[in-house]
């Protein structure tokens, strides 16, 4: 990444001006300490864990970071004092901290007085203290308006400044007041990369204690970049994987490492700023190498995963901002039950309100809901199992179809076509989540949902930033329904997307139309990406007009793109040529005809998998071949 200046160290996050309870410890760590002798305070890098244990009663806190950790460690234990007062060991993070620090994984090495260890990850992480079983707390992120108090407390009154310290730190205190240092050193707040930059320094030097050096920098700055990573893409062979897995930040997940947030978003945002060329060359590589993988893949689960690291690396900003912000708290999604009632109908009065809804009108199909099937609401639960947002997410059934029927109207009979194995699909009717890291937690579980079984997702939505997400989605669009059925002077739209059998390589091509062909899956680049785009909306002028075939002669205007697009299919589908008439078989009748998935349409032609892709890619390519024909 180029050299760095030396990062400050020693800034503790400020606590906000007028101290509050949240300033206090926390209620878990006051009963750890009551109740054990020996506690271990975990917490991500900058979450504040030093600047909380120095404002500990009756405590003696020693900083193991310096260059002699057992000798300093040996200082404190010999030191004169009350027993009964603390000792909290802090700066265990590095090798030499933790080989000083393990001695007192034995008892009868321990002082007798209590003692609190600060470590990034679990002590229980670490080999020696495997079966000590110390009473572990884990400290948790701080809140946006609490860290929204940090830029006031720092001499920053600007909005901006506040938005773009809340925005990025994702909970966490460090990277809050390293935003607004990087403020006051000059950057302006409406750079976020330049300011990204200079966080992304301290973390890097603050690191330093895990992995002495710069040889991973690099590494780690392709990770963050490319969200999940295996030693195929991170290209640094063994060792540089094993270097970047043993970092606090860093976990492994079914794909590879990972970032942990908010550090990934930062650390991006400043390759970004850096190396704008290298970090588009990145994604679209490991989008590539992504869209390869998932169409050599049969099981669900490892599709799932891969599938929605593709929307990840798509690059389409209403995915990154909605389905993947810098903050990922801990939360829950369940099914729920009777008792659950009261609850739900609390929460969608607030959903009402939020979307300018009639109340009296939505609270009378929350009951009809409610009555056919009350596990259809799926309940989001926060760290502390407090109620924190819902999804009317039911199974389109029999017992069901009667409370769907109002959202989807004219459209329910070509929707609901029941098939002998799946008669309806999921149905999303509504999701509502005040806070956007749990909000987005929501939908990447209904995505999940939809992909695991996997089957039709149905939405009805008389929400515009739904509607915008759906089409960034590449969700079929259906048009509106009748009746403003939420008397709020919008009319539900309709959108649906087949993933029991649509090829999930296919969708995100249509989502990227950068992503090369795999072998014998669906269509990739340009020109077959834009020319089955276009075919993928060819009722939605709207989207029409922004693909680039409109550049041609034949097709200056939406509406003539659309015109030329099915008058073509149904000439080729018309074609003397077996292959030729095929391909446009196939064409008609999964862009212009009833939703069908590509496993269906292709045993209807008995052609292998294989076989049908290669079809399919035959006539985009004969399509456009014939668009730009002189």
């Amino acid at each position: 990444m180029g050299a760095r200046p030396p990062a400050p160290v020693g800034h503790p996050a400020s606590p906000s001006p007028h101290p509050t309870r949240e300033d206090d410890p926390p209620a878990a760590l006051r009963a750890a300490l009551a109740a054990h002798p020996l506690v271990n305070l975990t917490g991500p890098l900058g979450s504040g864990k030093s600047w909380l244990a120095a404002r500990l009663p009756d405590a003696d806190v020693t900083d193991l970071s310096g260059p002699d950790p057992r000798a300093t460690l040996h200082a404190a234990l010999d030191a004169p004092g009350d027993p009964r007062r603390l000792l909290v060991l802090d700066g265990l993070d590095g090798a030499d901290a933790q080989a000083a620090a393990s001695a007192l994984a034995t008892p009868a090495a321990r002082p007798p007085r209590p003692l609190l260890l600060l470590t990034r990850r679990p002590l229980l992480a670490h080999p020696a203290w495997m079966h000590t079983a110390p009473a572990t707390v884990p400290l948790p992120q701080w809140s946006d308006d609490r860290l929204g108090r940090l830029p006031a407390a720092a001499g920053l009154h600007d909005p901006r400044a506040r938005r773009l310290a809340t925005g990025m730190a994702g909970g966490n205190p460090l990277v809050a007041t390293a935003v607004c240092r990087a403020l006051h050193a000059g950057t302006p707040p409406d750079t976020p990369g330049a300011v990204a930059d200079q966080v992304a320094g301290e973390l890097l030097h603050r690191l330093a204690a895990e992995a002495p050096g710069r040889h991973w920098h690099r590494s780690l700055f392709l990770l963050a970049t490319l969200g999940a990573g295996d030693e195929v893409l991170l290209r640094g062979g063994p060792e540089a994987f094993d270097t970047l897995a043993a970092l606090s930040i860093v976990s492994r997940d079914p794909l590879g490492l990972t970032v942990d947030e908010p550090f990934r978003h930062v650390i991006e945002l400043a390759h970004q700023w850096r190396r704008p060329g290298p970090h588009r060359s990145a994604r679209k590589r490991a989008l590539t190498y992504r869209a390869g993988q998932l169409a050599r893949t049969a099981d669900h689960r490892t599709r799932e995963e891969l599938t929605l690291q593709g929307l990840f690396l798509s690059g389409v900003p209403e995915l990154r901002d909605t389905i993947f912000p810098p903050s990922r708290p801990a939360a829950a999604v369940t099914a729920a039950v009777p008792g659950d009632a009261d609850a739900i109908g609390r929460l969608m009065r607030r959903w009402a309100d939020h979307g300018g809804l009639d109340a009296r009108r939505t609270d009378r199909l929350v009951e009809r809901w409610l009555g056919s099937d009350v596990s259809g609401f799926h309940l989001v639960r926060d760290r502390d199992s407090r109620l924190a947002g819902l999804a009317w997410l039911p199974r389109v059934e029999r017992r069901t179809v009667g409370a769907v029927e109002p959202l989807l109207q004219q459209h329910t009979e070509p929707l609901l076509t029941e098939q002998p194995d799946d008669p309806g699909g999921l149905f999303l009717g509504a999701a509502y989540c005040p806070d956007p890291a749990l909000h987005a937690h929501l939908l990447r579980y209904i995505l999940r949902q939809a992909m695991t079984r996997p089957t039709r997702l149905l939405v009805s939505t008389p929400s515009p930033a739904y509607q915008r997400l759906l089409n960034g989605l590449r969700f079929q669009a259906h048009g509106a329904i009748r009746d403003d059925v939420y008397r709020c002077g919008r009319r539900p739209l309709v959108f649906s997307h087949d993933f029991a059998g649509d090829d999930m390589t296919h969708w995100l091509t249509r989502l990227a139309p950068l992503v090369p062909d795999p072998a014998d899956g669906p269509p990739g680049p340009s020109p077959i990406g834009e020319i089955a785009d276009a075919l993928a909306h060819v009722r939605d002028p709207g989207r029409l007009a922004h693909s680039p075939l409109l550049g041609t002669p034949r097709t200056p205007t939406p509406q003539a793109l659309g015109t030329w697009l099915a008058d073509a299919v149904q000439a080729l589908a018309d074609s003397d040529d077996p292959t030729d008439a095929e391909a446009g078989w196939i064409l008609r009748h999964y862009y212009f005809g009833p939703p069908r998935t590509h496993q269906q349409l292709a045993g209807r032609l008995h052609l292998s998998r294989a076989t049908y892709f290669r079809r399919l890619r035959h006539g985009l390519t004969l399509l456009g071949d014939h668009l730009h024909q002189p």
